[in-house]
């Protein structure tokens, strides 16, 4: 019996699918219309860090590459908030301390998974190579490589081609895409912090970095090497954004108004907003993720999120434990196998998807409230002292555990109307109004 599987995409979610699969003893090909990107500077310009918390950590651990992982991955023990030039506000992650977060740049963690899947025999990559169809009549993938068409067989064909998937497309009878795109009208620009501006910028290490403001959103995740990447949020169009901002003087005058902290990082900011690319924001809903029985999509391919929730790359690798989990009830019954998968899955990546624009809202807006700080520390500080009894925030809940997204809703949600119902947010708005006053005639 054919037991190749072609995958394909050798992005995240194809070197974690290929792993799964080849534990599992089937022949894995894996197709990638890219260049290797192990060979390409992983601070190009095209990509930002991930953060991996132990849900992300704990799927890694499973199919046994987590080691492998942790070697490019560094620990960030807490966040600093800088909202002026003089007022910086540190929180940890965990009151205890534990190592409960980890940051890795895309590009690094791409190139890691790739390394690992070259350990396994039956696993063959090959790059520069694009799909161009895919039929499941006579069960082959067609694809192109220096300008010249060929066909492969396979016993089955997983999608992880990204949001813009071609296997998706061959999904419909039509072929024609009819998963619903939603862009966010803000983009990001990367912006490399060396290791000689940290020191000089006296910025925290093993910590992230964010610089909330009214129309903006600065994030820097810590590097091995103590640097940082910086992830420059700002809206697309309109007034302090990408559009507007177009020349030297424009930005340097809007750096030294708004992040009056980060001078020393003008001539890098100056470079990345002209020079590099402005990346998008979309979030993909796909109402199909399989045809029954020969081919399916995962991760961005099906359900594309924005990343404020830090749960983008883990929903990836879920997506394959999920078929894994399957494969070994079905064996090779692919048709039960997807309809099972996308039956577990896409409830709990809808509302991620939900989750992560609210997030961003969050972290852009929200974060500076006095009663949503006094919330989040009042929530994790209850959670410490009666474990049993109090739940953290709903993002520490999700990201941190082992729960279905929905299930964690559902107990985040019931413990919300208790704390109304207790008179512990009206609690908390008293304690927060002050500093509400203050900010409100500053």
């Amino acid at each position: 019996m054919n037991k190749n599987i072609v995958i394909i995409g050798a992005g995240m979610a194809g070197c974690f699918m290929a792993v799964c699969l080849a534990k599992r003893g089937y022949n894995v090909h894996i197709y990638e219309n890219r260049p290797d990107v192990r060979k390409e500077p992983y601070d190009s310009g095209r990509s930002f860090n991930l953060t991996l918390y132990y849900r992300g950590i704990q799927a890694m651990r499973k199919i046994g590459i987590w080691d492998d992982v942790k070697k490019i991955a560094i620990i960030a023990q807490g966040n600093a908030a800088h909202y002026g030039e003089d007022k910086i506000v540190y929180s940890p992650f965990d009151a205890q301390g534990d190592e409960i977060l980890y940051t890795v740049h895309r590009n690094q963690l791409n190139g890691a998974l790739l390394d690992v899947t070259e350990k396994f025999s039956n696993i063959t990559i090959f790059f520069n190579t694009k799909c161009v169809g895919v039929d499941a009549v006579d069960k082959t993938v067609t694809l192109e490589r220096d300008g010249k068409k060929f066909k492969v067989p396979a016993e089955a064909v997983i999608g992880a081609d990204g949001v813009h998937s071609l296997v998706r497309q061959e999904l419909e009878k039509n072929k024609k895409d009819t998963a619903i795109k939603q862009y966010e009208d803000w983009g990001y620009k990367e912006v490399h912090i060396s290791p000689d501006l940290t020191k000089q910028m006296k910025l925290r290490l093993r910590a992230t970095h964010t610089w909330p403001r009214e129309h903006s959103l600065l994030i820097a995740f810590p590097n091995p090497d103590d640097s940082f990447t910086l992830m420059f949020n700002l809206p697309l169009k309109g007034a302090g954004s990408f559009e507007e901002l177009m020349t030297q003087e424009k930005i340097e005058t809007y750096i030294r108004k708004q992040f009056p902290d980060l001078k020393p990082l003008i001539p890098e900011i100056v470079s990345s907003f002209l020079k590099k690319p402005t990346g998008t924001f979309v979030t993909l809903y796909a109402n199909r993720w399989h045809d029954n029985g020969f081919m399916a999509v995962i991760g961005d391919a099906a359900h594309a999120v924005i990343p404020f929730y830090g749960q983008g790359v883990c929903a990836a690798f879920e997506d394959s434990l999920a078929i894994d989990r399957l494969v070994d009830i079905y064996k090779d019954d692919w048709e039960k196998i997807f309809i099972g998968y996308q039956e577990k899955r896409k409830a709990n990546t809808d509302l991620l998807a939900v989750l992560s624009k609210e997030n961003f809202i969050e972290l852009r807006d929200k974060s500076r409230s006095p009663y949503y700080i006094v919330k989040d520390k009042a929530d994790t500080f209850l959670h410490h002292v009666f474990p049993q009894k109090w739940l953290p925030p709903l993002y520490v809940l999700i990201a941190h555990g082992n729960l279905e997204y929905q299930e964690a809703l559902r107990i985040h949600a019931k413990q919300q109307t208790l704390s109304k119902m207790i008179g512990l947010d009206a609690a908390l708005h008293l304690i927060a109004l002050p500093w509400m006053l203050v900010n409100k005639f500053k």
